[in-house]
């Protein structure tokens, strides 16, 4: 329809300057021409071609007529351009994306489908040398794909259905295959390759209750990012030194890890500073963590900022989370002295929406002796309040001010952001723990009042690298500033210094576990040995070296 109003305009306009300039030339120029003349005067002039034939002009209003006109044509070609050969011209030199990647690949891993879960998780794999190979079937999104991760991922185009496409991933070869689309997609996937590779298969759904059938299609693992989202929320809540904060938490239940079981192995532990906590006011240097307990505070959250090098004058408060790295033997005497209050052990929390997020940090909680009472506005076989939890008196019903805790799970963005604010002016002191979808609401919940924030595709993310990883690094935490915390055993014959792993990969070493013992913060000259595990924190690139380097 553009085109064809241009064309007409452009008509139009042709036709209208010949019959003025038939018409006025005579007047102004005192010579008569013909009908053709004045077009050919009109033609010429629109496409600045120039003439002269009809020079000199003797009147003014001529030479603004032949002005006006010119101004006019460049106007229509300059919108002839943009309409009718912009686009010609980019279909010419259109980019199709890659149909199958550059050359053979073994031992790679094969993502299909694309998310901020994906992106998440693409993150955590670039601290390996694992190849991967990201396959969509929407040509723009692989073009997008493939322009943003040139050189670090190949990513392939190409319809799940078309065998052609797995040979172009030669997912025979694979290592891993996860799979993120919806639940038809997955399985359908997961039918048309299982028998071409002996590649474990990973199912990333976003309703567990389809665990049955992808396995039968013929899927390894089947997880969701909503389970381990509420049981992180959980950990949020409860101390629980038993266990690490997120790379236990996160890890699928039928998925094992080889971990250390002496007691002075290092764990990396969250310490959530309740009301009432003997460390409420603080200072980290009166808290004297390292020379009572050999434990060091690493980072920490507060009022929902991010601390990354904690200083010694630093105060903790009850807005704070704290993330210390010690010895399993010390941390939880440490925990029983200086951070547990004498009724934390009978605390209360609401549980706002009962899917499978609110599900699991329901089962969590429960399994450290916090009673939960769930808001939904289904009826389920648990303490429940039946009701929308934006509703300010069924909050009230579930005692909210009288909770310690609530955990806001609803699948949806705005209903937690409005419910972290009723819940936030309802208890000013409760601890607030909320879910998000999108990495654009995570701000928006801190300043509702949250204390704390899951982004599920990160958690999802993470929950799969850790499966891919286990046998490469452990990566124990995801930092917001974009670095990792990870776990990585030294596998070569010699012995290398702490300062010497620093300085060639980047990394800071905080941790080194050995056989005749574990040392937090070590010193400079301390030898890593072989067989001794080593936690370090860097970026993506100093990772990868560490990680070559052990």
């Amino acid at each position: 329809m553009r085109i064809r109003l241009y064309l007409a305009l452009f008509a139009a306009q042709i036709i209208v300057y010949t019959i003025l300039f038939h018409t006025f030339y005579p007047v102004w120029e005192g010579t008569r021409i013909t009908w053709a003349d004045a077009l050919l005067f009109v033609l010429e002039t629109v496409t600045t071609t120039g003439y002269g034939e009809f020079l000199p002009f003797e009147n003014e209003a001529t030479v603004m007529f032949a002005i006006v006109v010119m101004l006019t044509g460049v106007v229509m070609i300059f919108m002839f351009i943009p309409l009718l050969l912009a686009p010609y011209i980019t279909e010419l030199v259109h980019t199709v994306p890659p149909r199958r990647t550059p050359h053979e690949v073994d031992g790679h891993v094969v993502v299909v489908g694309f998310s901020e879960l994906v992106r998440s998780l693409i993150e955590s794999l670039m601290i390996s040398d694992l190849e991967t190979v990201v396959v969509v079937d929407d040509e723009a999104l692989a073009r997008d794909l493939d322009r943003r991760y040139r050189g670090e991922v190949h990513v392939v185009w190409g319809s799940y259905a078309d065998p052609a496409t797995w040979k172009g991933v030669w997912v025979k070869n694979a290592s891993t295959v996860v799979v993120t689309e919806r639940e038809r997609t997955t399985a359908s996937v997961i039918l048309g390759i299982r028998d071409v590779t002996a590649a474990r298969i990973i199912a990333m759904v976003d309703d567990l209750a389809f665990d049955r059938y992808l396995r039968y299609a013929g899927a390894d693992y089947v997880l969701s990012a909503k389970n381990a989202t509420g049981r992180i929320l959980a950990r949020h809540a409860v101390l629980r030194p038993e266990v690490d904060m997120l790379s236990e938490a996160v890890q699928p239940e039928e998925a094992t890890f080889a971990r250390p079981g002496s007691d002075t192995s290092l764990r990396l532990v969250m310490v959530p500073i309740m009301e009432g906590s003997p460390a409420a006011g603080k200072t980290l240097r009166q808290l004297a963590l390292i020379e009572a307990y050999g434990a060091e505070v690493l980072f920490f959250w507060r009022n929902g900022r991010f601390v990354p090098v904690p200083k010694a004058e630093d105060r903790i408060d009850t807005s704070t989370m704290l993330f210390i790295l010690g010895p399993a033997d010390a941390i939880a005497a440490m925990i029983d002295d200086e951070f547990v209050h004498s009724t934390e052990r009978s605390a209360r929390a609401v549980i706002a929406g009962f899917g499978d997020v609110g599900r699991a940090a329901h089962r969590e909680l429960a399994a450290s002796g916090i009673a939960g009472i769930v808001v939904d506005q289904k009826p389920y076989d648990v303490a429940e309040v039946v009701g929308n939890v934006e509703d300010e008196g069924v909050l009230k019903d579930a005692r909210i001010e009288d909770a310690r805790f609530c955990v806001v799970a609803v699948n949806d963005d705005t209903v937690n952001i409005f419910t972290t604010l009723m819940a936030r002016n309802l208890s000013p002191r409760i601890r607030i723990l909320a879910r998000a979808n999108e990495p654009s609401s995570v701000d928006k919940l801190y300043r509702a009042g949250a204390d704390y924030v899951a982004l599920l595709p990160v958690i999802g993310g993470q929950v799969i690298a850790g499966i891919i990883l286990a046998d490469i690094v452990r990566i124990l935490l995801e930092l917001p500033d974009g670095r990792k915390v990870v776990m990585k055993s030294r596998t070569r014959e010699a012995a290398v210094t702490v300062t010497a792993l620093e300085r060639r990969t980047g990394v800071r070493i905080v941790g080194v576990e050995g056989p005749d013992g574990s040392t937090v913060q070590p010193v400079p000259d301390d030898l890593i040995r072989p067989g001794d595990a080593v936690i370090a924190v860097g970026e993506n690139e100093m990772l990868k070296r560490f990680v070559r380097l052990m």
